[in-house]
């Protein structure tokens, strides 16, 4: 079996994605690229973060009409970000091993380098701890923020890859982060990318 070169990480909000790929990268002696992905697409399509962050997870659907996100110029702000990301990505992994949460990477890296797609969730009691924890959301705000970020998760997924965010058909491997703690989790992950080479 080829050595996996990256993990790709998919999450539910709240469920500790991020926190799993921190840990798992540094478990591995790679870099894990999160939310900075996000600032270089915005400084590659020349637009505040601000506006980033409005479009970044919008839905849109490029891959129901045929078009060339690497050499179109009449794109919405939300696919030259979405392109922009892919772009950056795919650099990032020509170059090195690496760990990456969200931004449909696994979609994005098809075909193009071995990876390890991982989805992380957790029960809705963590995650509701873990939001009024860590997150400072209020707990009668909680169900709904939680509810809405994964919805819109799920459609930023679901659109640009036409698979099924949090099915275990569009990954490798689903990880019970409530269950198994962060650690374990990335125990895990290091552990099956150490032992495919």
């Amino acid at each position: 079996m080829a050595k996996i070169k990256v993990v790709t990480i998919g999450r539910r909000f709240c469920a500790g994605g991020s926190d799993i790929g921190k840990l798992a990268a540094e478990k591995l002696g790679v870099k894990c690229y999160d939310r900075e992905l996000v600032e270089q697409a915005a400084e590659k399509v020349g637009v505040p973060m601000t506006e980033v962050a409005k479009y970044e997870e919008s839905m849109m659907n490029w891959l129901k009409t045929p078009i060339n996100i690497f050499g179109q110029s009449e794109l919405t702000l939300a696919e030259k970000i979405f392109a922009a990301e892919a772009e950056i990505i795919l650099d990032i992994c020509s170059k090195e091993p690496c760990v990456i949460v969200g931004r449909c990477a696994d979609y994005i890296l098809k075909n193009k380098v071995k990876t390890l797609s991982v989805f992380i969730t957790a029960p809705l009691t963590k995650r509701v701890q873990n939001a009024t924890e860590n997150h400072g959301i209020e707990y009668e705000d909680v169900e709904d923020r939680l509810k809405k970020y994964d919805t819109k998760r799920a459609k930023y997924y679901s659109s640009n890859t036409n698979k099924v965010w949090g099915s275990i058909d569009s990954y490798d491997i689903c990880l019970d982060s409530g269950k198994l703690g962060y650690e374990t989790c990335a125990d895990i992950i290091a552990k099956i990318v150490e032992m495919s080479e």
